[in-house]
């Protein structure tokens, strides 16, 4: 194990589990994220994504998971979280 290993979360099928949760953190930032499906099945599922203009909600996306994908924290969102919803059992890596 590295200093500056990889960090995986376990997402269980039909279950929402959070990916990111920020608060407080006004700078920009991408996530890159790869989900691994278990067994040999497709990504599938949905993904929902909110962020907060400072302290004050916006517009929550959703739309569908994909193998690799990427977040866009902005500048001012002081509250930014993502959560996904697989329809089978995957393996999300920070890249």
């Amino acid at each position: 194990m590295g200093m500056f290993r990889k960090k995986t979360v376990d997402c269980p099928a039909a279950k929402w589990t959070s990916l990111i949760s920020n608060f407080g953190t006004g700078m920009p930032k991408t996530f890159t994220i790869a989900f691994t499906p278990e067994a040999g099945d497709d990504v599938s599922g949905e993904f929902e994504e909110k962020k907060y203009f400072w302290v004050f909600p916006g517009k929550t996306l959703h739309g569908p998971l994909v193998p690799l994908m990427e977040f866009q924290r902005d500048w001012i969102n002081g509250i930014y979280k993502v959560r996904v919803r697989p329809d089978s059992r995957l393996t999300a890596e920070f890249k």
